[in-house]
């Protein structure tokens, strides 16, 4: 079985408190559910904070038996950067950068790339693609067609994960369903709203996601949302997505490919 866990981190934000105080409870989160990969988005690195070590590398430390990859997609002035990183338990075979065009007319200040990795896996090399998109329409509908043009190339198995700031009902997420990539939480939990972003002190938003192709759609076996608890104090504003995904010759329950889609197997 692999588990692969999706989180915006927040970057040195101290909305739900300061890094000192989430670091721990991301640390405790990583070591309570055991991940096999790790997206990470909102990554930091600030030079004066840790000897200039980006947050992920520090989450390794503190757990323990990770291989880090983190890219920068933004840097201040000052040497402060926020960008992407993967987390595995083995080396990737291969890091891939892609950067995201930004409009200079749009609301959204930020440079972003599309981080892929690709990864030893049982059923042949995995292609895990970390991406974290824009909050505002115009620029997440371009990033979406360039990282559809960027996978097409991409052989599978593949998934696509991350903060994408974009709402289900979304024409950004529309366009990268109807590329034939399977909303895992809507698959699997297609009654619960599956709400990944705090405000106002409640998860009121999903925009967090994991996206399968069909090949490893049929092997999910479930999702889940991955909460610290009640509180001001949080890992961070975003709940952690988790996925388990049959690896092997395990039977697992995994969803069924039909013709129309991905359904539930049938009771044995």
């Amino acid at each position: 079985m692999t588990r692969i866990l999706s989180l915006n981190l927040g970057g040195y934000g101290d909305r739900h408190g300061p890094w000192s105080a989430r670091r721990p409870l991301v640390a405790a989160m990583l070591a309570e559910q055991r991940p096999d990969l790790v997206a990470l988005q909102a990554v930091a690195r600030d030079p004066a904070i840790e000897g200039g070590s980006d947050q992920a590398s520090q989450l390794a430390r503190d757990v323990g038996g990770y291989e880090v990859v983190w890219r920068p997609a933004a840097a201040d002035t000052d040497g402060r950067e926020l960008g992407l990183a993967l987390l595995s338990r083995a080396p990737a075979l291969a890091v891939h950068v892609r950067p995201l065009t930004r409009r200079r007319d749009a609301d959204d200040p930020f440079d972003r790339v599309l981080l892929h990795g690709v990864f030893p896996w049982p059923r042949g090399p995995l292609h895990v693609l970390c991406a974290h998109l824009s909050w505002t329409e115009a620029q997440a509908r371009d990033n979406v067609g360039e990282v559809l043009g960027y996978l097409a190339a991409v052989p599978g198995p593949r998934l696509l994960l991350g903060d994408f700031n974009q709402t289900p009902t979304s024409d950004a997420l529309a366009r990268l369903l109807e590329a034939g990539l399977v909303d895992a939480w809507a698959a699997r939990c297609p009654d619960l709203p599956g709400h990944t972003f705090y405000e106002r002190g409640a998860l009121r938003k999903r925009i967090d996601y994991l996206l399968l192709d069909r090949q490893l759609a049929a092997r999910l076996c479930d999702v889940s949302l991955v909460l610290d608890g009640p509180g001001e104090r949080r890992a961070s504003d975003h709940a952690g997505l988790l996925a388990r995904l049959a690896s092997g010759d395990e039977r697992a329950d995994v969803m069924e490919s039909t013709d129309q889609g991905f359904r539930q197997p049938a009771p044995r």
